[in-house]
């Protein structure tokens, strides 16, 4: 009698469960890059506050786009500000309101931050398969593609500047 193994099964998850994947897998990939991020002098939220700096241009849009209220918002700017890698200027459109804009110093510390974190996930993903690593981000592209900031917006958004494609 021969005995075939199957492969085991993944049970089928609800919304909830794959939200709370998600989130879990980010706050270890933000714990695993941690170490680099901050021999950069960059503190947790520093690249995201910086790649919504580069995208939005305003403190309300970056805080709508991360997600947080505006005082944490406020609060964020004024460190990368303090830092030294954004800018304000007087909106030339509306003189009451003003824009942001990344430094050059900005710009490396989005590119040091961005190899943090693609390097903290690349040691997540080596334990998938080559077409496992491409249906993975076939499957991400198509769940926030009807998105405001989905990839068909991101892709125009943040081209140019030299950097690579995404923001984190």
């Amino acid at each position: 009698m021969t005995t075939i193994f199957a492969p085991p099964t993944i049970p089928m998850m609800n919304g909830w469960e794959i939200l709370q994947h998600i989130w879990r897998l980010q706050q270890v990939v933000l714990r695993e890059a941690t170490p680099c991020l901050e021999r950069h002098g960059l503190f947790r939220m520093a690249s995201f506050a910086l790649a919504m700096v580069r995208r939005c241009g305003t403190p309300s849009g970056v805080a709508s786009a991360m997600g947080v209220p505006a005082p944490t918002a406020s609060h964020i700017l004024r460190r990368l500000e303090a830092e030294g890698w954004v800018r304000r200027q007087v909106d030339p459109q509306d003189l009451r309101r003003y824009r942001l804009a990344l430094t050059p110093e900005g710009q490396e510390a989005l590119r040091a931050a961005r190899a943090c974190l693609e390097e903290a996930v690349n040691r997540r993903l080596e334990g998938l398969a080559p077409e496992e690593r491409d249906l993975l981000a076939r499957l991400l592209a198509r769940l926030h593609e009807d998105l405001p900031g989905g990839s068909a917006e991101r892709e125009g958004a943040v081209s140019g500047e030299g950097t690579q494609p995404h923001d984190p």
